[in-house]
């Protein structure tokens, strides 16, 4: 789609908040979208605003949007080496978002033909771009789990299948990685994770943590595939269509387990997304 001064590209109707003096420019991208294997991706919507745009302004225009994640970048910036980078969904500002920011990294190539080099989040992580052929990648620094023993034990009542294993990140509101056990996989191997029963209510009750079930269904190191599914309720979003962000904590622990250090990731939401990376030196690079 093409940019528009002060225009949203998906409505007839002009929203309200587009007569703000401060908004320069407003257009959507779509990232980890595969039309040959039939999987959608995901969108955001991505902001362009001059000085004066408000905290509470931009999680009003991100209210007014049906992307998962609304990109609110300063004008003053884009044209610079680093830039900093805000995203909220429909309820909240996002700490963390990966599609968001290859989003707004390909929405800027495509359409001035540059983009930053680092894009710096609220709480000061480094989004690192490289540019090939013309298209954004991500690396970000990877973020190690452990064994938890504790947060296995939490989320048994949450999931329809019983859990192998459960890795969590050292942050509070961090991560955690869910593995079933082998019957799991072995009933479920057309649909894989689909066909997973979550209950969402208790998960926003019992845990702190994002959750990301996983599934290796090909562990070869030429070709390796692996599912997942995101869920984080206690952060306004039952389940997420398209997780880049995730992968900072798939790419180690799937090589700590299974000697990976790239594979393809098919993320089993309704829409579907698939998600390459490459793990190498503590960086993930996703495309």
């Amino acid at each position: 789609m093409q940019a528009k001064d002060n225009t949203l590209c998906l409505t007839k109707r002009k929203p309200k908040w587009l007569t703000l003096r401060f908004i320069k420019l407003t257009c959507t991208e779509s990232v980890f979208h595969s039309p040959a294997n039939n999987l959608k991706g995901s969108s955001a919507l991505i902001v362009i605003y001059k000085i004066g745009l408000t905290s509470k302004a931009m999680q009003y225009i991100a209210s007014q949007s049906n992307h998962p994640a609304t990109v609110f970048l300063n004008q003053n910036e884009i044209t610079k080496r680093h830039c900093n980078i805000r995203w909220f969904n429909q309820t909240s500002e996002i700490k963390r978002c990966g599609h968001g920011t290859l989003a707004a990294a390909n929405f800027l190539i495509k359409h001035f033909g540059y983009c930053p080099e680092v894009f710096t989040s609220m709480s000061n992580e480094r989004f690192t771009i490289r540019v090939k052929k013309q298209r954004a990648q991500l690396s970000l620094k990877s973020i190690e789990s452990k064994k938890s023993e504790l947060v296995e034990g939490e989320l048994k009542s949450v999931f329809s299948s019983a859990i192998k294993a459960a890795y969590s990140t050292g942050d509070k509101n961090g991560y955690t990685v869910v593995l079933f056990n082998e019957e799991f996989s072995k009933d479920v191997e057309k649909d894989d994770l689909k066909s997973l029963h979550v209950d969402f209510k208790a998960l926003s009750k019992l845990h702190k943590n994002a959750v990301i079930v996983l599934s290796i269904k090909n562990k070869d190191k030429k070709n390796a595939i692996a599912h997942f599914r995101y869920f984080a309720p206690q952060f306004g979003v039952n389940e997420d269509s398209a997780t880049g962000s995730a992968v900072s904590v798939i790419a180690p622990l799937l090589f700590r387990l299974h000697g990976l250090n790239k594979a393809k990731l098919i993320q089993q939401s309704n829409n579907g997304a698939l998600l390459n990376y490459e793990f190498n030196n503590a960086k993930v690079v996703i495309y």
